[in-house]
C-alpha cells in the first residue's frame, strides 16, 4: 500500500508521528483526494467524534489493506462519506505485492467487501482440502502464481514445499472464493478456523456480526477447547463508551449471535476487555489473546448458561 502512491508519483506527506487530529487537519490543508489506512484508521474515521471537526469534502475514495475491514464498519465509512469510492486489494509476505486489488473503474462499494480482480500475469485457483480445485463461488484455500510471487524461503528448503505446490502455486492459507465477476472474497485464514464437531467456522464472520451489534465497539473470537464438541468460538469484547461489563449484556451478546447464525456457531464465552491487541497494520493477535498470562486479569467472564450450554 505504501508502494502505490510512488509507482504513481503521487505526492506523498510524511507526519513525524500520529495523531488523528494531524492526520485530518493534513487532508484538509493539501486538500487530499484518497486516504490510505489500515482498519483501525478506518473505524477511527467513522467512529472518533474529532472526524466531525474537519471539512473532509476533499475526499474521493478510501483504500483500506494490511488486514480485512469488516462489513460493518465498511457499511458505516459508506454512510458517514457518502458518494465516495473504495478499493482494497489481497496479498500477503509472500506475494511481495498484490495478488488481486479493484481496477480503477470499480472504485466504488458496490465490490468494497472483495479484494478486487487479479493483478496482470497472475493466476489463483481454489481447492478443497483433498486438494480438488473448484469452481465459481465455491469456498476453499486460495492458491497463487504469478512474476510477483517469492520463489521460496531463503535457506529453507522444508518450508518452502510445503508453501508452494508442485506447479510452482503458493499456499496462501486463505479461505476464499472468486465470484462470477473475477472478483476475490477473502472469508478467514485456514490456520484460524474454529473446528466445531469438525465444521470450520470462519472468527471473522462472528466478528462482523457482532461489529453490528449496538454495545461493541471492537470484538475478536477465538476458540477455546470443548470436551464435546472440540471447540468453540469465544468472544473478546470492548464495549462503547459508557457502557460496563455484565452478565446480563454477555448474554445479550450470546442470544444475539444464536439468533442470527446457526447453531454450531454460536458463542461459548464472551470475555470483556479493555482493547483488542492489534499489529501495527492492524491485524488481530490472536496468540495474545489466547495467552492468559499476557492477556492479565480479565474483567469479566460470561458463560452459556441452561440449555444452550452445549451443542
Amino acid at each position: 500500500m505504501c508502494i502505490t502512491p510512488i509507482s504513481d508519483n503521487a505526492e506523498l506527506i510524511l507526519l513525524p508521528s500520529f495523531s488523528m487530529s494531524a492526520m485530518l487537519s493534513t487532508i484538509v490543508e493539501y486538500q487530499i483526494e484518497e486516504v490510505k489506512g489500515v482498519p483501525p484508521i478506518m473505524i477511527r474515521m467513522v467512529r472518533d467524534p474529532v472526524v466531525d471537526n474537519f471539512d473532509l469534502s476533499c475526499i474521493k475514495r478510501f483504500a483500506s489493506g494490511s488486514a480485512p475491514l469488516s462489513d460493518e464498519i465498511i457499511s458505516l465509512l459508506q454512510k458517514k462519506f457518502p458518494g465516495r469510492g473504495f478499493l482494497q486489494g489481497y496479498g500477503m509476505t509472500e506475494s511481495t505485492a498484490c495478488i488481486s486489488c479493484h481496477p480503477p473503474d470499480k472504485y466504488h462499494f458496490k465490490y468494497a467487501g472483495t479484494g478486487g480482480t487479479l493483478v496482470a500475469s497472475t493466476v489463483v485457483k481454489i481447492i478443497d482440502e483433498d486438494g480438488k480445485e473448484l469452481g465459481v463461488n465455491e469456498s476453499g484455500e486460495i492458491l497463487a502464481k504469478g512474476p510477483q510471487i517469492a520463489m521460496g524461503y531463503l535457506g529453507n528448503a522444508e518450508a518452502t514445499k510445503e508453501a508452494f505446490d508442485k506447479n510452482g502455486f503458493l499456499h496462501t492459507g486463505d479461505i476464499g472464493r472468486i465470484d462470477e465477476e473475477g472478483f476475490i472474497h477473502i472469508l478467514d485464514r485456514r490456520k484460524e478456523l474454529i473446528k466445531v464437531k469438525g465444521i470450520g467456522v470462519a472468527p471473522a464472520e462472528l466478528e462482523d456480526l457482532l461489529l453490528g451489534h449496538v454495545d461493541v465497539e471492537d470484538c475478536a473470537v477465538t476458540s477455546v477447547k470443548d470436551e464435546y464438541s472440540g471447540e468453540r468460538p469465544k468472544a473478546f469484547v470492548v464495549l462503547k463508551q459508557g457502557l460496563h461489563p455484565e452478565e446480563k449484556i454477555g448474554q445479550q451478546l450470546m442470544a444475539y449471535v444464536r439468533e442470527k447464525k446457526v447453531r454450531y456457531k454460536a458463542l461459548c464465552e464472551v470475555e470483556f476487555i479493555d482493547a483488542i491487541p492489534k499489529s501495527a497494520s492492524g491485524k488481530i493477535l490472536r496468540r495474545v489473546l489466547r495467552d492468559e498470562k499476557r492477556m492479565g486479569t480479565p474483567r469479566m467472564v460470561v458463560r452459556e448458561r441452561g440449555e444452550h450450554a452445549r451443542l
